[in-house]
This record gives C-alpha cells, structure tokens and sequence, in this order.
C-alpha cells in the first residue's frame, strides 16, 4: 500500500542572487552573501534541469553519492542553514523600512505541482511570487520533504528501517513547517498549496503513516494469514461502527442496523485464534453488539425502518473536496490508518485493552480530520476573508474567521446536565476525547446564551484559571455568571456591536442580534450573532435556537447561516425551530451556505427529559422546502472535530 504522494519535488525556481540586492555592510558580510548565492545556485540548475554537469563529475562532487535525490538532499543541507541565519537576522529588522524594500527586490518565484494546472499538465509551470523570505524558506523545506520521502521510497525494497526513519524525518519536517515557518507568511498575498500550513500538516500526517506501514511491512512478514485476516476483520468492524453511526445520526436508523448486522456476521467468522488478541476482538464484538441492540429496540418501538438486505446495504466510504476538484476516497484508505495503529498496538505491548484502543482512536482522528478537511469556494486573492467551521457537537464551535480564533459556547469538561442530571445528563458521541488542552490559541470567546447548554461554567471555570484576560463576548443576561470568572468582558444588547481588531489594522466585526427569550415575556431577549470578515466580504449568522427578529434581519444579510433545521419539541413547548422558520431566515438573509446546527440526537443524552424530546423534520425535508425558495444555496452538514472552510469569492467588491 502506498500512502505518499509521488512528484511533489517537482518543483522549480527562478534565480535569486542575494548580493545583488541586499547591500552588505562589510567585505564578511558580502562573502555569506555570495556563499548563500551559490549554495542556491546549485538548487536551482539541479531542480530546473538546466545543469551540464555529468553523472560522473556530479557523484564526485556529492563525495560519491550516486543517488540524483541524495545529491539535492545534500544541497539542501547546505543551503537551508545558510538561509535559516538570514532569516532570522531579517526578522531582528524587521521592521526597517529598507529591508522591507531589499527583499522585495529579491523577486523569489517557486512553481507549484499541486495546482490543477500542475497536477494534470495543462501548461507551463505557474510561478508565485511573495516578497517574504518565509516564503522561500518555506519552499526550500517542503522541497526538502519531498525529497527525502523519494529517498526512503528509493530504500524501501532494501531497508524497511531506514525507509521508515526518514519518512518519520519527513513528517517531523513537515509540522515544523505547518507549526513555526508557513504561520509567518503574509495572508493577503497570493501563494501555492505547498505554502499552506493546512498542506504541510497532511503531508506530516502522511509521513506518519508511511513510516509506520514501512515498520508494519517488516513486522508482518513473521505473521500467518490468520493473524493478519484478523487485523482486516477488526478494522472493517471499526469502519462499519462508524459508518452505522454516521447513517442513525442521518435518521437511516433500518440501514443502520443492517450494517451492524452484516459487521457481526462477518466478525464472527474471522475469530483470530492468538490468545493476545482476543481481549481486544472482544471488545470490539461487544461494543458493537450494544450498539446493534440499542438501535434494533429504538427501531423496533419507535422508527420501524425496513432493514434492507446485505446487497443493498452501502459500504464505507467518504467524500473530500481539494482545490474546487472532487476526488472520491474509499474511507478503507483512512481506516487502513486504524489497523497500522492496531498493530502498532501489538508493537508497543499497551498494558490494556482501552489503552491500545484510545491510542489508535486518537491517531485515526487526527488523521482523517486533516485528510477530510474541506474547502467550499477557492479564492486566490481573497486575502482575510476566510471562515474556518468546526464544529465540537452540542452548541459549541471552533470559528476561524480571517486568522482570529473564536471559541463559541464551549463544552470540553463533563457532561451537559443543568446540574440537574437525573433530568437531563448528555455526553458527546464522536469527541469524547477532546479537551481543553487541545484548543489552539484562542482570541475570543462566543457565547450566545445564559444557559448551561451555551453558558456551560465546568467547562468556562477551568477556561478562565487558564485564559483570565481572554476577550469574551457575550449576552448581559450572562452578566452575573461570566463577571466572576473573566476581566475582559463585553456585554452586547440586540443591535450592538464589538471589534476584534488585526494586526494590520483591520478587524473582524460582531454585531449581536435578538434571539430567544427564556422566561417571561418582560427578560431581555438571548443574543444571535451576525459576524463579519476583515475585509467585509463575507458574513456569517449564528443562532441556536432558529429564533429570530425579522424586522432587525430584514435589511442584513449573511452568506453562512449556522441554524438549526431540525425542529426539538416538548409536549406543548417548542425548544427549538428549523423546517420552514429555517428557510424564512435563510431566505430573508438571502444565504449562500446553510450550516446546520445541532440536532436531537447529536449527544448521546439521558435522563426524564431526554425521554420527552421529540424531532419533527428531516434533513431531507429541509432540504426540498429550501430548494423551493432558495435554489441556489447549498445545505452543509457539520463532522465534528473536522474543519469545513469557506472563502470569499475571488470577484466579491
């Protein structure tokens, strides 16, 4: 099996020549330059192929290295610290205005391959241009990544080991450069793929999973057939779990059970015989063989779905959208991530059964979050303009929105229970995992309502210990709850707004809207939220409940809207709108993306008034009503923990 992406070094330059334009102070500093010069020289004619150097002359210059990816690898080498001391002494100056001019002048140009232009050869390479030294250190390392991931496929046949280290070299190189290099680089300038942190964390990931397989390839070969069908059996179980689960939150609860039904049939006949892995085969049986119960009796009294035969039943598998191209991907492709970890599980000898199997649920999560990331619209001079969506279940979201972080009603510690849980106690189903400490840096917090679903204070507590100073945003009906814990707070009433300003001087703009009121007629009404990029192109509406005042939304408009669809009722009582009154308001803000928010059934809920709860809709439904009156939006449907980003249209004013 292979993981990596061949051709990615494929890349090409235009000459730079540092002494010619950054003007040296003293005849030392006038040698580097010209030493740095050189040193890409040499990247240059060999990465171009523009050198008349021969084989012979080009092995006795590397110091007899006969490979032509180990020849620019030790160029590499060469340049890379060289261009790394120049970059950091440039940073200490920053701000001059000379330097500033100096690098311009530099005019660094690198080609990319992972454009569609590229990828399916429809012309001549395209060349960008970023007046930022970030930006041909970036390059440069990718380059270099790529590079050595062609070496360790060059060794694999004779050494698995030294295929897997440099692979596991490569994704190490790749997070340093998602993590500390590409973050550098301006925003509001056009830049290739390979100049993407978003890219460079896939390819670590990749490179992970490579170095891993390689590992795996050498371990396996002392393992019998009935050892590895076993690995293929329990990770098709897993695989199936998932996909049951993804089909009952669809409301498919009769295929749902049909796919668990066809997993456990199979299960059982591959038994691995190997005492080591029975406890873990049986963990896996059981898990899934309550989960089948479960929604064979949900079924059975409340939805009775045909369940289909096994030949009608779906398989696994997943969509991704890269670069405005869609590309189907078998979910086997991710889940194979799920069985190198199981064995990997084997290696590392965990003391337990849920220790091997939370490790392998981790890695299996991080991977496929990043390989399933999504890009709605493509811009290449869209600048800030950028939504970044994810959602963490419940109410609570992760907002990106032009480079500022937006934490919006958070639930990362215990449960959802209104410290009331014998009434109500509700977990999260797929982030179960996911804490406080996985939050990247965070500049504002969001919260919508008073309530412990928005307002939810064991999660806000700890939040505060950590971020006392942290903007928070925020209803003044949650004025004598948030007063306590945080120092920097503003309360805004219906028609208010905020600013969070950018280092550039812009600022991303939040204006609260009229929401729900939760309690008598006479309470200040909870707060929605119209939120607004940088550069004014792109506009997101959120509020939880689909309530809202038509007369203050009529003359605004939005081009996300993050609303329920699904109507939550009580006997007598409506918790919360969608169908129809989700179609008026995405009409009347005249959407582009309808984003929906959290339905009944989302958590895995408890309790008397989990009971009581009923969902009236479907997607589906929604779906045809919206079509109806809004053809041209489109309906997204959120997957936790995975980042959906939307940008503004390259022709937006």
């Amino acid at each position: 099996m292979m993981i990596s992406f061949p051709g990615l070094s494929k890349l090409k330059t235009k000459p730079v020549v540092y002494q010619d334009v950054l003007l040296a102070s003293d005849p030392g500093t006038l040698e580097q330059l010209k030493e740095l010069s050189s040193k890409r020289k040499a990247i240059e004619v060999s990465i171009n192929e523009s050198s008349s150097v021969t084989e012979a002359i080009a092995r006795e210059m590397s110091g007899g290295l006969t490979s032509r990816c180990e020849q620019d690898i030790q160029k590499l080498e060469r340049y890379l610290p060289l261009l790394e001391n120049l970059v950091h002494h440039v940073n200490l100056n920053r701000k001059n205005g000379r330097i500033i001019f100096w690098i311009s002048g530099l005019n660094v140009r690198w080609s990319s391959v992972l454009t569609p232009s590229s990828i399916f050869h429809l012309q001549g390479p395209k060349f960008y241009q970023v007046n930022d030294l970030y930006f041909e250190l970036g390059m440069t390392l990718f380059l270099y990544g790529a590079l050595l991931c062609e070496q360790a496929l060059e060794v694999v046949a004779s050494d698995l080991v030294q295929s897997a280290t440099l692979f596991r070299k490569a994704a190490g190189l790749y997070n340093y450069l998602a993590q500390e290099v590409l973050i550098s680089l301006p925003s509001d300038q056009l830049r290739p793929p390979e100049a993407t942190p978003s890219v460079s964390s896939i390819m670590s990931f990749i490179c992970l999973a490579d170095a891993q397989l390689r590992l795996l390839n050498d371990f396996a070969l002392n393992f019998n057939d009935r050892f590895i069908l076993g690995c293929k059996t329990l990770h098709e179980l897993v695989s199936y779990k998932y996909l049951a689960e993804s089909l009952k939150n669809d409301g498919k609860i009769g295929i749902a059970v049909g796919i668990l039904r066809l997993a456990l049939a199979n299960a059982r006949k591959n038994v691995p015989k190997e005492e080591s892995w029975t406890s873990v085969y049986k963990h896996a049986i059981d898990e899934l063989t309550g989960l089948l119960r479960k929604y064979e009796h949900e079924n059975e009294f409340v939805w009775r779905e045909k369940v289909p035969w096994n030949d009608e039943l779906p398989c696994p598998e997943g969509w991704t959208v890269l670069g405005g191209e869609s590309f189907r991907i078998k979910l086997s492709s991710l889940f194979s991530t799920r069985l190198l970890c199981v064995l990997s599980w084997k290696i590392h000898n965990f003391d337990g059964v849920k220790e091997g199997l939370d490790w392998f649920d981790l890695l299996y999560e991080k991977v496929s979050a990043l390989v399933s990331e999504e890009k709605i619209v493509e811009s290449s001079d869209s600048g800030t303009d950028i939504f970044k969506l994810t959602y963490l279940e419940g109410n609570s979201w992760l907002w990106e929105v032009g480079g500022v972080r937006i934490l919006v009603d958070p639930i990362l510690v215990g449960n959802l229970d209104f410290g009331i849980p014998w009434l109500y106690d509700a977990a999260k189903k797929f982030l179960k995992n996911f804490k406080l400490d996985d939050l990247p840096e965070i500049d504002c917090l969001l919260i919508t309502q008073s309530l412990d679903d928005h307002c939810h204070l064991n999660t806000l507590k700890p939040l505060s210990r950590r971020l006392p100073n942290l903007r928070v945003i925020t209803t003044p009906n949650a004025k004598a709850l948030l007063d306590p814990l945080f120092s920097n707070v503003t309360y805004l009433e219906p028609g208010q707004g905020s600013e969070i300003q950018l280092s550039n001087g812009s600022s991303v703009k939040i204006q609260a809207t009229a929401g729900p009121v939760l309690g008598p007629p006479w309470q200040r009404p909870e707060n929605g939220y119209l939120v607004t990029s940088p550069e004014g192109q792109l506009r997101l509406y959120y509020e939880p409940h689909c309530v809202y005042n038509e007369n203050f939304l009529e003359k605004k408009q939005a081009d996300i809207v993050i609303t329920p669809v699904i109507k939550q009722l009580l006997p007598n009582f409506s918790l919360v709108s969608g169908q129809e009154d989700a179609v008026r308001l995405s009409k009347l803000l005249e959407a582009k993306y309808v984003y929906r928010s959290m339905k009944n059934g989302d958590l895995d809920s408890k309790g008397l008034l989990s009971s009581l709860i009923e969902s009236q809709g479907t997607i589906e439904s929604f779906k045809e009503i919206l079509l109806k009156e809004l053809p041209e939006a489109k309906v997204l449907e959120p997957t936790p923990g995975v980042p959906l980003e939307i940008s503004a249209p390259a022709n937006s004013s």
